[in-house]
């Protein structure tokens, strides 16, 4: 019994039965499947993956190690965990709801402007980070796996899915009918790192190629296809080197993590800034950089700023039964909490200074009246001498 995109046998309704209703298909993803949801009121996406557990024991446990460490996951740019499970050895994940058009069909019509491709890039480049310091790579990293929205700021943001779907898959061809898929959408091939087309495993290296694409498709307009363009980096003259570098075709020669290559984007913002501030979307250095959160003084460093890391908290379950849920390991409480017990403390603080500060003041009143009534209580020493 195989889920395949676009649809699921048994279907969803039925897969999802007395735990989840199911509201609609969504046209994201490749090879798993994306269903909008709700459970008692609240809003959620289910993702439902093209694998047989029940043919795999190690299957069973890669998902299970699969759903811990996207619970654990602190990064806005991927959509937080709400529960995992398993249902009659279909497996599937629960995600917070969100709205967004996957970036494929946005490059349909047009390429983005530059500052949209360096802004979107920049927080795919953070997803990632956070995705390899858990151990975790995409191993699908193309316009169908990235959607799209806009932020309160007006400007475009950018949320990874499926993410760690198509290695767990590839890891498992006696489980599922999907081992050989080559990724998702048109021009899937062109994402994908060359050490990928002989067996390779998923790497962070081979994510970061993906990216190099990725920005490449979204300035362009057109994925690369074996030949590089010369035109069409006119206002980000250094973009050519960075994808260049990020696509190259040993991975020792690509950059060293996803942090590496976004530092190197804010850095390219910058200089382009610098050279030619008329060929930037806004009106560029008012108070922060277009990307990368770089305050202006950076202009005038000769070195890479660092950039601000964003996140939310970890995943809870809130499945309830009819399936075998995995719990999502909760990150470590005093990693979360530290910053909320530094702030009581320091009211506390404050409040003992306050109340030191009213005593003192009070003792200080009650001395000076004490003060201005002495001299009427005394005998006026006049009076002693019959004066």
């Amino acid at each position: 019994m195989f889920p395949s995109p676009g649809a699921a046998y048994p279907p969803p309704e039925e897969l999802f039965a007395g735990r989840y209703a199911v509201d609609g298909t969504l046209p994201w993803g490749g090879v798993a499947s994306y269903y909008r949801a709700h459970s008692e009121g609240t809003p959620l996406i289910l993702c439902v993956l093209p694998i047989d557990l029940s043919r795999s024991k190690g299957a069973e446990a890669a998902f299970s190690e699969l759903a811990h460490g996207l619970g654990s996951l602190r990064s806005v740019a991927v959509p937080r965990v709400l529960d995992a499970g398993i249902i009659d050895g279909v497996p599937y994940f629960a995600f917070r709801d969100m709205r967004g058009t996957v970036l494929g069909t946005l490059l349909r019509d047009r390429p983005l402007s530059s500052l949209n491709a360096l802004c979107l890039a920049s927080e795919v480049l953070e997803a990632l980070g956070a995705a390899h310091a858990q151990g975790l790579t995409h191993g699908d990293l193309t316009p169908q796996n990235i959607v799209i929205s806009r932020r309160q700021n007006g400007r475009l943001g950018a949320e990874l899915i499926g993410l760690g779907i198509v290695p767990l898959i590839r890891s498992f061809p006696e489980a599922s009918p999907h081992a050989a898929h080559t990724g998702s959408g048109r021009h899937a091939v062109a994402y994908m790192a060359p050490e990928l087309f002989g067996g390779g495993t998923s790497s962070p290296s081979a994510d970061l190629y993906a990216v190099g694409a990725l920005l490449y498709h979204m300035v362009l307009g057109a994925p690369r296809m074996g030949v590089e363009a010369e035109e069409g980096f006119d206002d980000i003259p250094g973009l050519p080197e960075v994808i260049g570098r990020a696509m190259a075709s040993h991975p020792q020669n690509r950059y060293t993590d996803a942090f590496a290559m976004r530092a190197a984007l804010d850095w390219l913002e910058v200089e382009s800034a610098k050279q030619d501030p008329r060929t930037q979307d806004i009106a560029p250095w008012m108070e922060t950089s277009s990307i990368g959160s770089i305050p202006v003084p950076s202009l005038n460093s000769p070195l890479p700023p660092a950039f601000a890391s964003r996140s939310h908290p970890p995943g809870t379950v809130v499945g309830r039964s009819g399936a075998r849920p995995i719990p999502i390991k909760p990150t470590r409480v005093d990693e979360v909490g530290s910053d909320r017990t530094f702030r009581w403390s320091q009211i506390a603080l404050l409040s003992l200074l306050l109340a030191g500060l009213l005593l003192a003041g009070y003792w200080w009143d009650t001395g000076l009246r004490h003060d201005d009534l002495t001299p009427h209580l005394g005998l006026d020493p006049g009076a002693q001498h019959g004066e």
